[in-house]
């Protein structure tokens, strides 16, 4: 049986993390974590994410709606009730707007971005060689969620090789199956993509 209250502090420390790493600046980004099939907890929207409390979360339903009418989830909520309905062992979402994530995506916009020969690809759950060739898509921002999610949908749907993907000129989606795993796959992808950033700058 979930225990919420443990779950909540979960996301909160999530929070600082991610804020820690200033890679949620002013109240940017969106966490979350599954309660049960049913049900998703995930931050209010305008909220800080390096002083969250329990009053930042909320729960929504599998469909995105919110249970409490006077609070209102993030507008990305349809995003993250996408990844736990198509990846059952999800567990946790982290939503972040970093500085790398946001700069190198504009440059793919509608694309992808295709990682080789760095050991850091091996943080990813089932990736064991540096030389596996590691594709994460890039999809355009659209302020029309129902559309995202329809392109979301598809990358979904067909069983993602990668834990992730971005949204051009906004920020990186990854996913995992605990605190542990959720986080490793952020930190893993923001350092990447500093790694692919910084390459073609050198390449110049």
């Amino acid at each position: 049986m979930t225990d919420l209250n443990q779950l909540k502090q979960n996301v909160i420390d999530i929070g600082r993390w991610v804020d820690s790493h200033h890679w949620c600046p002013a109240t940017s980004g969106n966490l979350s974590a599954r309660i049960d099939q049913q049900r998703i907890l995930i931050t209010v929207s305008g909220q800080a994410k390096g002083s969250l409390t329990a009053d930042s979360l909320m729960e929504v339903g599998a469909e995105g709606k919110p249970y409490a009418a006077e609070q209102r989830p993030s507008a990305e909520t349809l995003l993250h009730t996408l990844i736990y309905g198509h990846i059952p062992g999800a567990r946790y979402v982290i939503h972040t707007h970093s500085v790398y994530g946001t700069v190198f995506s504009r440059v793919i916009w509608n694309g992808e971005i295709r990682f080789k020969n760095y050991e850091m690809q091996k943080a990813f759950a089932g990736v064991t060689s540096h030389e596996q060739e590691i594709v994460v898509p890039v999809y355009g921002n659209n302020q029309d969620m129902v559309a995202l999610a329809r392109q979301v949908n598809e990358y979904l749907a067909a069983g993602p090789q990668c834990p992730a993907f971005i949204l051009a000129g906004h920020g990186v989606y990854t996913w995992g199956g605990s605190v542990a795993e959720a986080k490793r796959h952020s930190e893993a992808l923001e350092f990447l993509l500093e790694c692919e950033y910084k390459s073609c700058l050198l390449l110049k």
